[in-house]
């Protein structure tokens, strides 16, 4: 398996401690399946207004945040970090909340890092069949299924790597899409996925 040793989400933006503090405001509110806007973030973190829609601006253009387009205060961050209000193909049951995920990685990769137990559902590419997955205290519970890490590039995250990082049936039904598509990247089993997914949301850990 190749090296996972800068999280994915981390390269894409700043690592100043506004970029930080708005960033974990916003996870922690998506891990509850709530949006959150500008104001609430202004007094979750003590930041002034300005600080907050520069910040969000910011993870925006980055990929790794997304709003409902509104302006001013009000504008809601309805995804963030992998997760999501909206409705998607990929869906979590994290401590309690029913979530949407932008990749099937993070179905897997969220709850690793957090060491939860959690439930999920994605669909494989090739054959369009339902897959469950589950994570049990932050250990991805194997199957036969395999997961698809994409070879990364530059641009937004959600763009350049959420939409074909996904989880097939079988390695078999990867390499039939892999073909058929000519996609860069490595299959990775749960398992490594998992392990992946620490590396990437090492940010939030308790």
């Amino acid at each position: 398996m190749p090296e996972t040793t800068e999280s994915i989400l981390d390269a894409a933006v700043d690592g100043g401690a506004t970029t930080l503090a708005v960033r974990r405001a916003v996870f922690n509110s998506m891990l509850a399946a709530r949006g959150i806007n500008e104001a609430r973030i202004c007094e979750l973190t003590g930041l002034d207004p300005g600080a907050v829609k520069r910040a969000v601006d910011h993870l925006v253009a980055a990929g790794i945040a997304t709003t409902d387009g509104a302006k001013g205060a009000q504008r809601l961050v309805d995804g963030a970090e992998g997760l999501t209000i909206r409705k998607s193909g990929h869906a979590i049951r994290i401590s309690g909340s029913e979530l949407h995920t932008w990749c099937a990685f993070d179905i897997v990769g969220i709850p690793a890092a957090l060491g939860l137990d959690a439930t999920g559902s994605t669909h494989c590419p090739t054959c369009l069949a339902e897959i469950n997955l589950e994570v049990r205290k932050g250990e991805a519970v194997e199957s036969e299924v395999v997961g698809w890490w994409p070879a990364l590039s530059g641009g937004p995250v959600i763009e350049a790597f959420c939409p074909s990082a996904s989880i097939f049936c079988n390695l078999n039904h990867l390499e039939a899409w892999r073909s058929a598509t000519g996609a860069k990247g490595v299959p990775r089993t749960l398992t490594e996925l998992a392990q992946a997914g620490r590396t990437t949301w090492a940010r939030f850990r308790a």
